[in-house]
C-alpha cells in the first residue's frame, strides 16, 4: 500500500490462558456482481435491468476512511465473527461475534487487543473481514459500519484505515451523503450513474497514500453502510454497471448541489484545467426560473470584512482596501469566468473558481457558496450576492430534481448536463483495473 505502511511479520496471539486457537476459515455467501444492461438508448428510455450478471469478479475499490482525521486508536466490532489475516493472507485469529477489537499505534506498528476472548498482538498491517458489517468507532465520533474488508496499517500520520469494498456497495454509501434521498427516483438514478462514473475515472488518485479514493468531498463523501437508504439503494441497483462515456472513455462526471440557473465550464472552476467538450456551460432554466430555484441555496448573500478578504487573497498580490470585484469575462450564459479585483496595490484577474477556492480555504467552506456573484464595498466589508452552491460544473442536483419531477428520465437528465456523451453499460476493459485489488 502507501509509503510507510510496509508489512512486517505478525506475532501469534496469546491470551490469559494460553495460545488462541487457529480456527478454520469461515465460509461466507458469495455475492454476485450486480451489473445491468441499458436498452434502446436512442429513445432515452428508463434504465432496464439485465437478468444475468456478467461473469467475472466484481470491481472493487480501496477507500481511505476517516481520511481527514489523525487516528491514534479505534475500536472494531461486528455482529458476525471477525477473521484477522496477515499481509500474505494467512489467518491469524478469528474473534467471535460482538467481540470488540481495540487497535492503536505503538511506534511504527499497530497494536491490537481484545478483552474477551483475551489476546493481542503487534504488526504493521492487519486485514479484517466478517460475514457481517464491520463497525468502526473513534473516540468522540458516531460509529460507522462498513461492508467489505478493513485494513489497519501503521503510517506516519498514525493509524491508517482502508476499506476494500465492491463498487456497487461503495455507491450505496455515497449516494445518501451526496444527494437528498427524498429526490425522485430518476434524479437518484442520474446521481448513481454520475457517481459510479466519477469513481471509476478517479480511482487511484490517492495511490501514494495507500488507497484509491478518500471518503471526503475531495473525492466523494462516503460514510459506509450506516447511511444507506432504501431509495438510494434502489437507484444503485437499477443502474448497476451503467456509466457515462465520451469517445469510449469514462468522463470526469463532476456534480454539484445547485447551479443557480447556469452551469459553468470546467476551465473556470479549476486552475490549469483545459476545456473538456462534455463539461460545457448549460442554461438550466425553465423560462426565467432556475430549475434549481427550490434549493435553499439558490440565492445567497455574504458580508466579508475587508481585512479578512485581503488576507485570503494576499497570495495573489491583493491588499486592502479592495475597491471593486467585477466579472472580467462571462460565458455564453452570463456566468462569470473570471474576476477583476482592485486593491490598494493595483488590479489582478483571477479565475472564478480560484477566487472562491482561495477565500473558502482560509475563511471557511461556506464563505462563498459559489463563484457566481456580484460584489460591492460596504464600509469595512465587501458584500457578496450570489446564486447557487458548489463549483457549478456538470450535473446540478437540484436541477436534476426538477427535471425528474417534470418526467425526464435519468439518461435525459445526464444528457442535459454532460454534452455529447454516451450512457450505457461499462466493460471489463474499463473496470479491469479496479478488479481484484489486494490489501496485503
Amino acid at each position: 500500500m502507501g509509503a510507510g505502511c510496509q508489512p512486517a511479520p505478525i506475532r501469534e496471539w496469546y491470551g490469559a490462558t494460553g495460545l488462541w486457537y487457529w480456527l478454520l476459515a469461515m465460509s461466507r455467501p458469495h455475492r454476485l456482481p450486480a451489473l445491468l444492461s441499458l436498452f434502446g438508448l436512442s429513445a432515452w428510455p428508463s434504465l432496464a435491468t439485465c437478468a444475468t450478471p456478467p461473469a467475472g469478479p466484481e470491481p472493487t475499490l480501496a477507500v481511505g476512511i476517516f481520511s481527514r482525521e489523525r487516528i491514534n486508536a479505534c475500536a472494531i466490532t461486528s455482529q458476525g465473527s471477525i477473521t484477522l489475516q496477515d499481509q500474505q493472507g494467512r489467518q491469524v485469529a478469528v474473534l467471535p461475534a460482538r467481540a470488540v477489537l481495540e487497535a492503536s499505534v505503538e511506534g511504527s506498528r499497530v497494536a491490537v487487543s481484545c478483552a474477551e476472548p483475551a489476546g493481542g498482538g503487534h504488526a504493521q498491517r492487519y486485514v479484517l473481514s466478517s460475514p457481517q458489517r464491520l463497525e468502526v468507532r473513534l473516540a468522540g465520533q458516531k460509529p460507522r459500519a462498513y461492508r467489505g474488508r478493513l485494513l489497519l496499517s501503521a503510517c506516519a500520520r498514525g493509524l491508517l484505515l482502508v476499506t476494500q469494498v465492491g463498487l456497487e456497495d461503495y455507491l450505496r454509501g455515497v449516494l445518501p451523503s451526496e444527494i437528498p434521498s427524498s429526490f425522485p427516483p430518476e434524479a437518484l438514478k442520474a446521481q448513481a450513474i454520475a457517481a459510479r462514473t466519477y469513481a471509476i475515472r478517479t480511482a487511484g488518485r490517492h495511490a501514494a497514500e495507500g488507497y484509491d479514493l478518500c471518503d471526503s468531498s475531495h473525492c466523494q463523501v462516503y460514510l459506509g453502510a450506516s447511511e444507506e437508504d432504501p431509495r438510494t439503494d434502489a437507484a444503485v441497483r437499477d443502474t448497476a454497471g451503467v456509466i457515462i462515456t465520451y469517445q469510449g472513455r469514462p468522463i470526469d462526471a463532476v456534480y454539484h448541489d445547485c447551479c443557480g440557473g447556469r452551469t459553468g465550464g470546467n476551465e473556470t472552476a479549476w486552475k490549469s484545467s483545459d476545456p473538456l467538450p462534455y463539461l460545457r456551460p448549460v442554461s438550466d432554466r425553465d423560462g426565467e426560473t432556475p430549475l434549481c430555484g427550490r434549493s435553499p441555496r439558490s440565492v445567497w448573500t455574504r458580508q466579508v470584512p475587508q481585512a479578512r478578504l485581503a488576507a485570503a487573497l494576499a497570495q495573489f498580490g491583493v491588499t486592502a482596501p479592495i475597491t471593486a470585484i467585477e466579472p472580467a469575462t462571462r460565458d455564453e450564459n452570463g456566468r462569470p469566468r473570471d474576476y477583476h479585483i482592485r486593491g490598494a496595490q493595483g488590479e489582478v484577474t483571477l479565475l472564478a473558481g480560484v477566487l472562491r477556492g482561495a477565500v473558502n480555504a482560509m475563511l471557511g467552506p461556506g464563505t462563498l457558496p459559489s463563484a457566481d456573484f456580484i460584489a460591492a464595498p460596504n464600509g469595512d466589508s465587501i458584500v457578496f450576492a450570489g446564486r447557487g452552491s458548489g463549483h457549478g460544473v456538470g450535473l446540478c442536483q437540484w436541477g436534476a430534481n426538477a427535471l425528474a419531477q417534470s418526467g425526464r428520465t435519468a439518461p435525459e437528465i445526464l444528457a442535459h448536463y454532460y454534452t455529447g456523451v454516451t450512457i450505457g453499460p461499462t466493460s471489463p476493459e474499463i473496470t479491469g483495473r479496479l478488479t481484484g485489488r489486494r490489501m496485503g
